[in-house]
């Protein structure tokens, strides 16, 4: 199934992204639309489903900020009859310096106790960046009614991407160590991931990408191959840009011109190579 890109801007400096995913696992596709305020932050997204050409699922996201332009919320919901209802949300507080938030807190549906509602799930702290990424977190579960700490996550970066990701995970007696060491190609985009786990070392989990860019160095299509246990997992994600969504390449480096966004609406103090919002329309800094 090919879906075409489509654009369209609405009032108010409100803006809908015409960037359209199509993932195949199967006959599978994805689209996602963004809508953003005056200030070029993203406050409202809708992610629509399709499987075999029939529509399977329809969501959405909500995106709250304070007078500082900080995202302090997000909330989910899922269109069911007709009607949008609020499945989880997540609540950012502490914020550093830049703005940044250094707590997440995750609250979603018990699907153990469906009346007991939406509740506090996943916490996780951010006690280091590098630069506007994560470098170093601890994330807690609500168990039993307490925060017990789950997982403990560094991350090594060089030139703004990371390359190697530990994740140490302990919870009901278990141990277990997770790395993950990246590679790139000169678009600064995964071309193969190696992972080990010390619960099976001599089982690397090892996945590669083929990478196609347009003439603006944007993604069209991506093949990832990834294979465990001797089998092998091909999932194809091809990029559709639309030319009238104001997307154009850019030099990276110190910005002065506004306020730059992620596609989440965080606030990135210093971009590095990716797609942001700034001054209300879709940047690429490469």
């Amino acid at each position: 199934m090919m879906m075409a890109a489509s654009a369209q801007t609405v009032a108010n400096g409100f803006k809908q992204d015409s960037i359209i995913v199509k993932t195949e696992l199967g006959d599978y596709s994805m689209k996602t639309v963004y809508e953003y305020n005056a200030d070029g932050q993203c406050t409202l997204s809708y992610g629509y489903a399709y499987q075999g050409g029939a529509f399977v699922l329809d969501g959405k996201t909500e995106i709250m900020f304070d007078e500082q332009g900080r995202m302090t919320k997000s909330e989910s919901f899922t269109n069911v009859g007709g009607e949008y209802t609020l499945t989880s949300y997540t609540e950012y507080s502490d914020f550093n310096a830049e703005g940044l938030p250094t707590v997440e807190i995750d609250y979603q549906l018990d699907d153990q106790n469906p009346a007991a509602g939406i509740q506090p799930y996943q916490k996780r702290v951010i006690d280091q960046f590098y630069g506007t990424q994560p470098a170093h977190e601890i994330v807690y579960q609500n168990l039993a009614g307490t925060w017990s700490q789950f997982q403990e996550i560094t991350t090594e970066y060089s030139n703004d991407v990371p390359v190697k990701i530990t994740i140490e995970t302990g919870v009901m007696g278990m141990s277990m160590t997770v790395v993950t060491e990246l590679e790139y190609d000169d678009h600064n985009m995964p071309v193969k991931s190696t992972q080990t786990n010390s619960l099976m070392p001599s089982e690397n989990v090892i996945t590669t990408y083929v990478n196609t860019y347009n003439a603006d160095g944007l993604p069209t299509n991506i093949v990832t191959t990834t294979t465990a246990m001797g089998m092998a997992t091909v999932v194809v994600t091809g990029y559709y840009w639309s030319a009238t969504t104001g997307i154009a390449p850019i030099v990276s480096g110190k910005q002065d011109n506004g306020k730059y966004y992620d596609l989440n609406g965080r606030r990135i103090a210093s971009p590095a190579h990716g797609l942001y919002i700034h001054n209300g329309r879709n940047v690429v800094v490469k």
